[in-house]
C-alpha cells in the first residue's frame, strides 16, 4: 500500500511538472489598416515549440514550452515581426510597403528612419510598379525631392542622365553613383526589369552618401533586387500588353502644300514689292517664279490660259489658286511620274507594341530562402525600326549554413538587342529621320510614283521588287531637291540597319560571419561582365553607300567590372545606450576592351559579316582601358534612449585618375538627429503629434570623374610613318598636381507626423560647396595641344526640398493618400581661374557668362527690341562697348540699352541670368475603394528659360535670294509685321532679311511645364480558390499628356534648350495586364 501511494505521488508529480511545463496561449493575427483578420499567418514560438497557422478567423492556438517567451509572425507581403507572447494577444501586421519608410537602405547596410542623420528618398516596390518604364531612372523623376533628369532622346531602352541636388561641376561628370546590391554599377539602368527591384534609395548629402567618398560628391542611387522571405513558396505571374505612341507632339508646322506655298511666297512678294519696288502684278509674276525655281518641285496641275500658259499658282491675293489640283503628272526621261507629296511623319512614325512578361518564385524558411525571376520586354519605338528587346533571369539564395555563419548569391543575367535608326542625330544631314521629319516642307514626296498604262499612279519598284524612294535628285526633275539631296532618310530605315547586342552577367557572393552576438565580418564580392556588339550598315541601294557597293561596321566593347567589400561591424545595447562600428575595405576596378573594323563590298545585304565583304582594312581600331578605386572607410552610430542620435563616417579613397602624389583624398562627414517627440514636456501634443525629429549634418565627397584617366600626364597618339612603323605624336597636356574635386555639405532638416500620421512630411536646407573644381583650362594650339585640366574655382549649391504626403481618408473599405514634393535649388559661381576672369571679370562660351557671383547656365545673347517702321529686327547696343574700329565688343555683356540697330551683328550681347527653373517636384494620388485601386502621377517645372532652336529655325525666312533650303515653316509666320500688320513685333517675313531670325533672347521660351506622367485603374478579385492568392486586372498609362509654354517644345531636352531639328519623342505607353499570385 505503501508503495503504491508512492507511486500515486509520483505519477502526480510529475504530471503536475509537466504542465508546468507547457503552455498555452491563444490570440489574434490582423491587417493593421483595415483590422481584417490574415488566414494562414504563421505564428512560430522562439526557443522551442511547432509552430502553427491561424485559421478562417486569423485566430491561433499555441502550446509552447514554458521558457518561451516570444514569437515571430509572418505573412505574405507584410513585415516579419517579433513580439512578446501574452494571453488573447492581438497581433497587427503591416504590409511591406508601409514599412519601406522605416527601414532604409544606407552605405553598406540598412537602417531605420529614426536613426537615419541624413537626407535621401525612398521609392518602393509598390511605387514601381505603378509605372511602365524601361529604365526604372525614369519612375524616379517626380517622386525623390531635388532630382532632375535631362534626356534628348526618348528611344527604347535610352537613359538620360540625372542631377541631384543642382549641377555639382563645370567640366567633370555629375552623374551619381549607381549601387546596386552593395556594388557600383555603371551599366545601363535598362538592364534591370522593374519588377525585380525591392526598393531605390537615393542618397542626397554627406552623412548618407560619405562612405562612398571618392564618387558620392553628386549623389547615390541605390537599388536593391528582390530577395526570397521566410514563406511557403509564392508564384507571381504578371503580364502587360499595350501600345507605344508619340507623347510629345510636333510643333505647329505648316502640314498643307498650299499654305506652305503661300508662306514661301509671301517671303518672295515681300522682297520683290518691298525692297525691289516692283509693281503688285510683276511682284506676283516675279515671286511664282523664283519660288517654284528655288522649290523644284511644283505639285499642283493648274488649268491653262487662252495662250496655253499654265495659270499662276498663287494669286495677287497671295492665295492658293482654287482651280489648281493636288497631284501633277511629270514627264521624266521619257516615263510619266507622278508627283504628290507625302507626309513624312505618318510615314516614319507608327504606334508600337509593347509586351512585358514577369515570372518570379519566392519561398523560405527559418534558414534559408529563395528567389527567382523571369522576364521578357519587347518594346517597340515610334519611329520605325528602332525598338528594344531584353530577356533576363535572377537567382538569389540565401542560407545560414551555421549558427555563426550566413552565406549568400545573387546571380543575373541579361540579353537585350537594340535597333535604332540609322544616322539618327541633330544634325542637318541627308540620311537624318529627325531632320526630314521635323523640317521638310510639305511638298516633297517620299515615295518614286509613276503611272501606270489606265492613268494610274502607284509607288515604283526596281528590277529586284525593291521600293524606289525620291532622293530629291534625278527622280521626277533633273534638278536637285533644295533640302537634303540626294537622301531619304525613310529609304535608309528599311535599308539600312543599326543595331546592337548586349549581355551582361551580374554575380554577387556574400558571407556574414557572426563571432558574437554584437560582433559580425561581411565580405561581398561582385563580378560584372557586360559587351556590346554593335553593327551598322550601308546598303549600296541608298546614296551615301552606292558608291563603295555598301558598308559595314563592327564593334565589340567589353567591361568586366570588380568590386571587393569586407567590413568588420560591432553593434551592441548599454543600458539605454547603443554603439554600432563598422571598419571596412573596398576595392573597384573596371577593364575593358574596343575593337572595330570596317569593310566595303558586300556580297549580299543577308551576310551582314565582314568575311562577305571585299574590304576589310578600312578604319580598324582596337584599345584597352582601365580604372580603379581603393577605399579604407569606418563609421560610427550611437543612440541614447533612441531619442538622440548620432553618426560620424570617415573614407580614405585613391583613384588611378591622379598622379601618385595626389591619388590620395579623405572623406568625412557628422551628423545628429533628435527625435522631439518622445521628450517628456511633448506629452501634451500625444493627441496630434505623432513625430517630429529635427536632424543636421555636415561633410565632405569627393569626385574623379574626368573625360579622361590620364589627365596628369602628357599622352600621345601613335600614327603609321611607313608601312611598317608606327611613331608617337604628342597629344596634349597633363597636369601632375590634378587631384580630388571637393564637396563639402551641409543639411538640415525637420521630419513631422500629425494625426495619427495622416499628414507626414519633411523640409530639408542644404548647401553645397564643391572646391578645386576639376577645370579644362585653354592654352593656346600653338603650343601643340588646347588645353589642359586644373584643379580651380568653386562652385555652391543651395535649396530647399519639401515633402508633404496626407492621408484624408482611410477606413476598412476605403482609403485616399496624396503625396507631393517641390524643390528649389540656386547654383552659383564662387571662384574662378584668374586665366579665365582677369581681362573681362569674366568669360563667355557657348552663350553663356561665367563671372565670380553669377549663376550657372547665365543666358548671354542679343538682346531683341522689337521692329522698326519698315518690320526689320531691332537689337540693342551697348555704347559704351563701341570700339575704336567700330564693331562691338561681344566678349563681355552690356550694362544698358541706350541705342538700337538692325544689324545683329553690330549688337550687344547682355547676361540676362540664370535660366535654369524655379520649382519642379511631383506630386501623386492613389484612391482604394474595397476591391478596386487608381493612382496618378505628375511631375512638373515652374519658372527659368530655354532657347527654342527649333522654334528659331522654324520662324526664320530664308535668307539666300538665290537657293532655297527646303524647309517648312511654323504656323506663326503670319503673325510677322508687314504693312497690314504694324502692331507685331515680329520681324517682317522677307526672304534675304539675314537678320531677322538671328540667336537673341527673342528665342527664350518659359522652361515650366507639366507632365500628367502616369495612371493607374486595377480590380483584384475577391478570394474564390484555394491556391490562388490573388488575381488583379489592371490598365495602366505612362506619359500620358505634356503642357508646356509652346506646342513641340520640351524642357527636359536639355537645360539650356533643344536642338532645332527635334528629337526623339518620349513615348505614350497605355497597356493592360493581369497578376496572378500562386
Amino acid at each position: 500500500m505503501r508503495k503504491l501511494f508512492l507511486i500515486l505521488m509520483t505519477l502526480m508529480a510529475c504530471t503536475w511538472s509537466l504542465s508546468a511545463q507547457t503552455r498555452s496561449y491563444q490570440g489574434t493575427v490582423v491587417d493593421a489598416t483595415t483590422s481584417e483578420p490574415l488566414i494562414g499567418a504563421t505564428i512560430l514560438p522562439l526557443g522551442g515549440g511547432q509552430g502553427v497557422a491561424t485559421d478562417a478567423d486569423g485566430k491561433f492556438k499555441l502550446n509552447v514550452p514554458a521558457n518561451v517567451k516570444e514569437i515571430q509572425v509572418s505573412y505574405v507581403g507584410y513585415k516579419t515581426i517579433k513580439l512578446p507572447l501574452t494571453q488573447n494577444m492581438t497581433v497587427k501586421m503591416h504590409t511591406t510597403d508601409q514599412t519601406l519608410d522605416d527601414v532604409m537602405v544606407v552605405a553598406f547596410g540598412t537602417t531605420t528612419k529614426e536613426a537615419f542623420t541624413g537626407s535621401a528618398a525612398v521609392v518602393g516596390s509598390a511605387e514601381l510598379q505603378k509605372r511602365t518604364t524601361t529604365n526604372v531612372a525614369d519612375a524616379l523623376v517626380g517622386s525623390v525631392p531635388g532630382l532632375q533628369m535631362r534626356s534628348s532622346t526618348g528611344s527604347p531602352g535610352s537613359s538620360g542622365s540625372i542631377n541631384i541636388r543642382g549641377i555639382s561641376s563645370l567640366y567633370s561628370g555629375i552623374e551619381p553613383l549607381v549601387i546596386v546590391d552593395g556594388a557600383p554599377y555603371t551599366a545601363s539602368l535598362s538592364n534591370i526589369p522593374q519588377s525585380d527591384i525591392a526598393s531605390i534609395s537615393v542618397l542626397k548629402d554627406a552623412a548618407s552618401a560619405a562612405l562612398y567618398g571618392a564618387r558620392g560628391a553628386a549623389g547615390v542611387i541605390i537599388i536593391t533586387t528582390k530577395r526570397g522571405s521566410s514563406r511557403d513558396a509564392q508564384i507571381t505571374v504578371n503580364a502587360k500588353w499595350g501600345s507605344n505612341s508619340r507623347a510629345v507632339q510636333d510643333y505647329d508646322v505648316i502640314t498643307d502644300p498650299g499654305a506652305f506655298y503661300e508662306a514661301y511666297y509671301a517671303q518672295v512678294y515681300n522682297y520683290n514689292f518691298y525692297n525691289q519696288g516692283m509693281t503688285p502684278a510683276a511682284a506676283n509674276q516675279a515671286s511664282n517664279s523664283m519660288m517654284l525655281g528655288q522649290l523644284m518641285y511644283n505639285v499642283y496641275t493648274l488649268p491653262k490660259d487662252a495662250n496655253g500658259n499654265e495659270e499662276l499658282l498663287i494669286g495677287m491675293d497671295g492665295k492658293l489658286n482654287p482651280n489648281a489640283k493636288l497631284g501633277r503628272v511629270v514627264d521624266y526621261n521619257g516615263q510619266q511620274m507622278w508627283l504628290t507629296p507625302d507626309n513624312w511623319n505618318d510615314v516614319a512614325y507608327h504606334n508600337g507594341f509593347r509586351q512585358e512578361y514577369n515570372l518570379s518564385v519566392n519561398a523560405g524558411n527559418d534558414r534559408s530562402s529563395f528567389y527567382a525571376s523571369l522576364n521578357y520586354l519587347g518594346d517597340e519605338g515610334i519611329l520605325q525600326p528602332s525598338s528594344y528587346d531584353r530577356v533576363s533571369g535572377r537567382i538569389r539564395a540565401d542560407y545560414q549554413a551555421k549558427k555563426w555563419l550566413k552565406v549568400g548569391a545573387n546571380i543575373g543575367y541579361t540579353h537585350s538587342n537594340s535597333v535604332g535608326n540609322p544616322s539618327i542625330g541633330t544634325g542637318w544631314s541627308s540620311n537624318n529621320i529627325l531632320y526630314f521629319t521635323g523640317m521638310i516642307a510639305p511638298i516633297y514626296p517620299v515615295y518614286a510614283r509613276a503611272l501606270d498604262a489606265n492613268g494610274n499612279p502607284y509607288i515604283m519598284t526596281n528590277e529586284y521588287g525593291n521600293t524606289m524612294y525620291d532622293y530629291g535628285q534625278g527622280t521626277y526633275y533633273a534638278g536637285t531637291r533644295p533640302f537634303g539631296a540626294p537622301g531619304n532618310p525613310i529609304a535608309d530605315q528599311v535599308y539600312n540597319t543599326s543595331k546592337s547586342d548586349y549581355n551582361q552577367l551580374n554575380a554577387t557572393l556574400n558571407a556574414t560571419v557572426d563571432f558574437t552576438s554584437y560582433l559580425k565580418f561581411d565580405v561581398v564580392s561582385n563580378v560584372n561582365w557586360g559587351e556590346t556588339r554593335s553593327t551598322s550598315f550601308g546598303n549600296p541601294l541608298t546614296p551615301g553607300s552606292a558608291s563603295g557597293n555598301g558598308n559595314l561596321g563592327k564593334a565589340t566593347t567589353t567591361n568586366i567590372r570588380t568590386n571587393n567589400t569586407q567590413t568588420l561591424t560591432f553593434y551592441k545595447y548599454f543600458g539605454d545606450h547603443y554603439l554600432n562600428v563598422m571598419a571596412g575595405h573596398e576595392y573597384y576596378r573596371t577593364d575593358g576592351t574596343y575593337l572595330y573594323a570596317a569593310g566595303r563590298g558586300m556580297f549580299s545585304p543577308d551576310i551582314l559579316e565582314l568575311d562577305a565583304f571585299a574590304d576589310v582594312q578600312v578604319n580598324a581600331s582596337s584599345y584597352k582601358s582601365s580604372y580603379n578605386v581603393e577605399g579604407w572607410f569606418g563609421s560610427a552610430q550611437y543612440n541614447y534612449l533612441e531619442k538622440y542620435y548620432a553618426s560620424a563616417m570617415y573614407r580614405r579613397d585613391a583613384s588611378s585618375r591622379f598622379a601618385k602624389e595626389h591619388r590620395w583624398g579623405n572623406f568625412w562627414s557628422f551628423g545628429a538627429a533628435w527625435m522631439i517627440s518622445k521628450e517628456n514636456f511633448m506629452a501634451p501634443t500625444k493627441g496630434w503629434l505623432d513625430y517630429l525629429k529635427l536632424k543636421v549634418s555636415v561633410g565632405q565627397q569627393g569626385n574623379d570623374n574626368l573625360t579622361t584617366s590620364y589627365g596628369f600626364t602628357n599622352t600621345y597618339t601613335l600614327q603609321p610613318s611607313s608601312k611598317t612603323q608606327m611613331s608617337p605624336v604628342f597629344s596634349g597636356f597633363g597636369n601632375p598636381d590634378i587631384t580630388w574635386e571637393t564637396t563639402t555639405n551641409f543639411n538640415v532638416g525637420l521630419e513631422f507626423g500629425f494625426f495619427n500620421n495622416r499628414l507626414t512630411g519633411n523640409i530639408d536646407f542644404y548647401n553645397k560647396n564643391t572646391n578645386n573644381l576639376l577645370f579644362w583650362l585653354s592654352i593656346p594650339e600653338s603650343t601643340g595641344a588646347r588645353g589642359y585640366w586644373g584643379n580651380v574655382g568653386t562652385l555652391r549649391n543651395t535649396g530647399v526640398e519639401l515633402v508633404l504626403s496626407g492621408t484624408p481618408i482611410k477606413t476598412k473599405d476605403y482609403e485616399w493618400n496624396i503625396t507631393a514634393n517641390l524643390s528649389h535649388n540656386v547654383t552659383k559661381l564662387v571662384k574662378l581661374p584668374e586665366s579665365k576672369i582677369g581681362v573681362n571679370g569674366g568669360w563667355y562660351d557657348g552663350g553663356y557668362w561665367y563671372e565670380v557671383g553669377g549663376p550657372m547656365y547665365n543666358y548671354m545673347d542679343l538682346s531683341y527690341a522689337g521692329v522698326n517702321e519698315h518690320g526689320q529686327a531691332l537689337y540693342y547696343q551697348d555704347s559704351s562697348l563701341i570700339q575704336a574700329d567700330g564693331t562691338m565688343d561681344t566678349s563681355k555683356p552690356g550694362t544698358k540699352k541706350d541705342r538700337v540697330t538692325t544689324e545683329a551683328g553690330n549688337a550687344s550681347r547682355y547676361a540676362i541670368g540664370s535660366i535654369l527653373p524655379k520649382v519642379f517636384g511631383g506630386f501623386n494620388t492613389t484612391i482604394r475603394i474595397k476591391w478596386f485601386d487608381i493612382s496618378a502621377s505628375f511631375d512638373y517645372q515652374i519658372g527659368g528659360k530655354v532657347y527654342d532652336s527649333r522654334y528659331a529655325a522654324l520662324m526664320t525666312p530664308n535668307s539666300d535670294l538665290a537657293t532655297s533650303n527646303g524647309q517648312t515653316y511654323h504656323v506663326d509666320w503670319v503673325k510677322s509685321w508687314s504693312p497690314n500688320n504694324t502692331q507685331s513685333t515680329l520681324p517682317r517675313w522677307q526672304i534675304g532679311d539675314t537678320d531677322a531670325g538671328m540667336a537673341s533672347d527673342r528665342f527664350l521660351a518659359n522652361a515650366g511645364y507639366l507632365n500628367f506622367q502616369s495612371f493607374v485603374v486595377g480590380f483584384t478579385l475577391p478570394k474564390f480558390f484555394k491556391e490562388i492568392e490573388k488575381i488583379r486586372v489592371y490598365c495602366m498609362g505612362e506619359n500620358l499628356c505634356f503642357w508646356s509654354a509652346r506646342k513641340g517644345l520640351d524642357p527636359r531636352y536639355s537645360y539650356g534648350g533643344n536642338a532645332s531639328v527635334g528629337a526623339y519623342s518620349p513615348m505614350r505607353t497605355i497597356s493592360g495586364g493581369v497578376e496572378v499570385v500562386f
